[in-house]
């Protein structure tokens, strides 16, 4: 039945004694976020403030920090914060791919974490987060894998090597300790069946093969969710690798991140 519109006056009401309103949709216009899963390896500090459009930081020693790994600074208590691919170091002096977005006082922490999601989990599980520290805070619509080779792949393997046995799980950490499994994946498949999205790329250059999948969880034809992280709450958004991902040489990279944006305040 329907109802004649007015300002704040349903407009429709179903069989089921459910009413419908007027919707006008808009995107928001708070910070996006495009960040990669990630494995902390060590925590150090800024030796030194920086400055805009740095691209050298320098951090105390004893990091240990190498090329291709990801650098982070995060400004204590807010949402600011920055991750950037590490290409040289020079003792305490990490050049890293772009340049700094703001100022960072002395002392500020620095993460070094690992993207590279071809580890050995088969012993001990490895996890990769999304991870917001203390005053950040994000919805994740959604998830984007990428695996290169350099054999062909196709729906029964995971990238060109066999399925694994036990799977990469992806669940969100809750405040309580507690987890919520989302879905595990074997195969290139596997994830194509979950996500929908999917596809291969054959000889892309140098012979080298790939595959990308992304799964959404916003919009009404999707989920109709997405994911809520708060750092205050200790929230994580994690990939759980269970196999060794190390034992086929033909997977050259396997790397997850996540798309969304930061809370309206």
């Amino acid at each position: 039945m329907a109802i004649i519109a007015e300002p704040g006056v349903p407009i429709e009401q179903s069989a089921r004694g459910g009413v419908g309103a007027a919707v006008f949709v808009q995107d928001q216009t708070t910070d996006l976020l495009d960040v990669p899963f990630l494995k902390e390896r060590t925590t150090t500090a800024l030796a030194s403030a920086t400055a805009i459009d740095d691209r050298v930081v320098n951090v105390d020693p004893g990091h240990g920090t190498t090329a291709g790994e990801v650098l982070e600074i995060a400004e204590t208590g807010t949402k600011n914060f920055i991750q950037s691919r590490v290409l040289s170091v020079a003792t305490d002096a990490i050049t890293i791919d772009q340049p700094v977005n703001r100022i960072y006082a002395e002392d500020e922490v620095v993460v070094i974490a690992s993207d590279n999601m071809l580890v050995d989990g088969s012993v001990t599980p490895q996890v990769f987060s999304i991870l917001p520290l203390l005053g950040q805070k994000g919805d994740m619509v959604r998830i984007i894998v990428s695996i290169t080779s350099s054999s062909s792949q196709d729906f029964s393997t995971f990238g060109s090597a066999n399925a694994l046995t036990n799977g990469c799980v992806l669940r969100v950490k809750k405040a309580d300790g507690t987890f919520k499994n989302i879905f595990n994946w074997k195969s290139n498949g596997d994830f194509i069946e979950r996500a929908f999205d999917g596809q291969f790329l054959i000889n892309n250059g140098n012979n080298v093969r790939a595959f990308f999948g992304r799964r959404t969880f916003g919009g009404q034809s999707k989920n109709g969710v997405v994911i809520r992280l708060e750092g205050s709450l200790n929230e994580e958004l994690q990939i759980v690798i269970q196999d060794d991902l190390t034992a086929d040489v033909t997977n050259l990279t396997f790397r997850m991140h996540a798309q969304g944006h930061e809370l309206q305040e």
